[in-house]
């Protein structure tokens, strides 16, 4: 809505990113979710914020709150991260609440990305489920939501094994990097360049 009345979003994904200056730093705790509302896509970034010591509660806001209990758990049986010292906040930017499965690969990458403290680069998004033992499962509609993600120009999409046939015949202009599991997954993402 504006002072001449309804107007198009012509990118509704931009609603939801923060915005990052291409010579701006990186920060830790930030990765990039794609969902689905309705038949649109949308990029929503996910933020993290790891704090040890702390005597504080942490919050969720904009995911579930057992549902991000539950992702912790799996992270810190499966992947072995000690999450179990810190308090652990967790936004979805802009209000949109991150209801369907296919974030959990993002809201994972977050939580990683500030207890590791190691910057996630801004053209890597994430889609995929995290099941009780670690495995990565594919969700509804993954070829839509790989699709939405190179058109916004994203050049890398963490996505599980499972999806990576039916990923291949698109042809796009983005890498995509299959996982199994959150170890492999970890690995992926989260190693030193050199």
């Amino acid at each position: 809505m504006s002072e001449y009345g309804l107007e198009a979003v012509l990118n509704p994904s931009e609603m939801f990113l923060t915005e990052h200056d291409s010579d701006s730093e990186i920060l830790a705790g930030l990765a990039v979710a794609v969902a689905l509302d309705g038949s649109r896509s949308f990029a929503v970034e996910v933020q993290a914020l790891c704090v040890s010591g702390s005597r504080t509660r942490g919050q969720v806001v904009g995911i579930p709150s057992s549902r991000a209990d539950v992702i912790i758990s799996i992270l810190m049986k499966q992947a072995g991260l000690k999450l179990q010292d810190s308090v652990i906040f967790l936004n979805v930017v802009s209000g949109f609440n991150l209801t369907e499965t296919a974030g959990d690969l993002a809201i994972a990458a977050s939580i990683c990305s500030s207890f590791l403290e190691f910057p996630i680069p801004n053209d890597i998004a994430f889609i995929g489920e995290i099941g009780l033992g670690g495995e990565l499962r594919t969700v509804p509609r993954m070829d839509k939501r790989v699709i939405a993600i190179a058109k916004l120009g994203y050049r890398n999409c963490v996505v599980p094994k499972a999806s990576e046939n039916l990923l291949k015949p698109l042809n796009l202009d983005i890498k995509i990097l299959p996982c199994s599991n959150l170890k492999e997954f970890i690995n992926t993402v989260f190693r030193p360049e050199g």
